[in-house]
């Protein structure tokens, strides 16, 4: 079978189950296939399971506590699920870094691949963790206590679920072999480190300039992955 009929074979199973649940919209599931199957075809089915494993989390941390964050006001829009724009901004990054890999084969687009998401994915779980258990959200800006859904604002629980989530990812990334050889000795914590780098400045993008003209929650979120695989892209360099 030809590599592009199992890409979009798998990709359109995922997506279906997916609308199915109810985790995506179905600008989402169009959205949502055209992305994997671009990233299947050029990082493999390992790579391809990076994105399984940030969908399939994302959307779990979203759907957690869903009618308590709705009361607050803060739950995901369209009763949680996601569409192409949310696909672009938190996917568009790693689709690049596949694509670059793809052409360009070097351990660093890998680390940056798999960075983007782990910032994706550490972002969605610190927001969604942060405002269903956070007891003192801040400002981290000021650091002054702010309510529950504010842009900008961190809390220890959120900070500590971002930080799990990303090992998660990390963890999976090594274990289907994306980080053999001497890389895999800092893979770990070089996406961890990156992923929190990204969770943090994004929360400081969204308490500066989030809201402006032209600046919504989707280009921070791009920003956000864009800074995490640059970071883990950096740091590859930097120890190998």
């Amino acid at each position: 079978m030809e590599p592009w009929m199992v890409a979009l074979g798998l990709n359109a199973g995922l997506a279906a189950l997916a609308f199915a649940a109810g985790t995506v919209s179905r600008s989402g599931v169009i959205g949502g296939v055209i992305v994997g199957s671009a990233i299947y075809l050029c990082v493999g089915l390992p790579g391809w399971l990076m994105l399984v494993g940030f969908f399939v989390l994302g959307s779990a941390a979203s759907k957690l506590g869903y009618q308590r964050k709705a009361a607050l006001g803060v739950a995901q829009e369209d009763r949680g699920r996601r569409g192409a724009k949310h696909a672009l901004a938190n996917c568009g990054t790693a689709l690049a870094c596949a694509i670059a890999f793809h052409f360009w084969p070097h351990p660093a687009w890998l680390f940056a691949y798999v960075g983007a998401f782990a910032t994706a994915l550490s972002d969605t779980s610190a927001s969604e963790i942060g405002q269903l258990y956070g007891k003192t959200p801040i400002l981290i800006t000021t650091f002054k206590r702010v309510p529950v859904g504010t842009e900008g604002a961190v809390s220890l629980e959120g900070t500590l679920a971002g930080i799990a989530a990303s090992l998660v990812l990390a963890l999976l990334a090594w274990a289907v072999g994306l980080a053999a050889g001497s890389a895999g000795l800092h893979f770990v914590w070089v996406i961890a480190v990156a992923a929190f780098v990204g969770n943090t400045l994004e929360s400081y993008l969204g308490a500066t300039i989030e809201g402006l003209k032209g600046i919504d929650n989707e280009v921070i979120n791009f920003a956000n992955t864009v800074i995490g695989a640059g970071t883990a892209a950096a740091l590859c360099l930097l120890v190998l």
